[in-house]
């Protein structure tokens, strides 16, 4: 017969049975197991740390995951996460997932960085709409708030600041690969991936836009596309792009409102129309994923998963 574990042993290996576990909140509702609830700290995942820096009128919120593991020789390749206030703890938890038979069973491990913004949760929300409205769109003509107020063309200065600021920070804390740096954004960090990449290629190896905002100064994005495949030459840097779409959005939504919106904004068209502009571009390799019954916000996680594959080199 096996010994009956510790509860020692049962802590450190954080399988601790529920029954006792809970030996000591057998109490009647709202009695003190409640009222420690809800007084108790926010959750932390383990192996992260957060940091907040101040960039012009923005306190950005920087956090990293570091794999459980020794680093590689060349350094660990890293996912730089936008949206990092909603998407970081997936990421960050799919990349422990890989460990999860230990150190020796365990598929190729990511940095995971993921950016995002300290203003939302003062206001009782997960993601700063302003911050994220500013960051993540270009500069385009027109005006510099969108039809709701909120401020909009902030991204070649939050590029700026990716590269100067946090890039390098993440070098000084953990070892990296230079050469093995992945981009993913969803919706509007979509478009700040695609910005990116037709802007300024080379700064990632790979690029991973989920869902993005094509639509945006009606279809602005296919027009930076277009100069972009036109300088390309034949011996550019080899690039990588996923782009990615929940196969709900290519339908027209039930709400007659939410259908009038997209029919306003031609976003199928936009996507059509970017995919064919970059197939052939000379040293891009384009795949597009369609997630079987997924809309927009439910697209999110198969394409963060499918990001940090793509980062760990499963798609090599």
């Amino acid at each position: 017969m096996m010994p009956i574990p510790t509860r020692r042993a049962l802590l450190k290996l954080g399988t601790l049975p529920v029954s006792s576990a809970l030996s000591g909140c057998a109490v009647q509702p709202g009695g003190q197991a409640a009222a420690d609830l809800e007084h108790a700290p926010p959750v932390a995942l383990p192996g992260t740390r957060q940091i907040d820096l101040a960039a012009g009128t923005r306190r950005h919120r920087i956090m990293l995951a570091v794999p459980p593991a020794p680093p590689p020789a060349q350094g660990w390749p890293v996912l730089y996460l936008l949206d990092g206030d909603l998407l970081f703890a997936l990421a960050a938890q799919l990349m422990r997932n890989r460990y999860a038979r230990g150190p020796g069973g365990a598929a190729p491990g990511v940095l995971i960085v993921g950016m995002g913004h300290a203003g939302g949760q003062a206001a009782g929300q997960v993601l700063d709409l302003d911050a994220r409205s500013q960051d993540y769109t270009p500069p385009a003509p027109g005006p510099a708030t969108s039809e709701r107020g909120r401020p909009e063309g902030g991204a070649d200065a939050f590029l700026d600041f990716i590269d100067a600021v946090v890039r390098p920070m993440v070098a000084r804390a953990a070892p990296v690969d230079a050469a093995r740096q992945t981009f993913f954004g969803h919706s509007y960090g979509g478009l700040c991936v695609l910005h990116a990449l037709f802007t300024r290629p080379g700064g990632f190896q790979t690029y991973v836009a989920a869902s993005p905002s094509v639509w945006w100064r009606g279809g602005f994005i296919v027009q930076e596309q277009e100069r972009f495949t036109a300088r390309r030459r034949a011996d550019a840097c080899a690039l990588r792009l996923l782009l990615t779409q929940g196969a709900r959005e290519a339908a027209p939504p039930a709400d007659p409102a939410r259908a009038a919106i997209a029919r306003e904004r031609h976003a199928g068209e936009h996507l059509q129309a970017l995919i064919r502009g970059l197939r052939g571009t000379p040293g891009l390799a384009l795949q597009f994923t369609s997630f079987a019954g997924a809309d927009h916000g439910s697209s999110m996680a198969p394409a963060v998963q499918q990001a940090l594959a793509w980062a760990a080199g499963d798609q090599a």
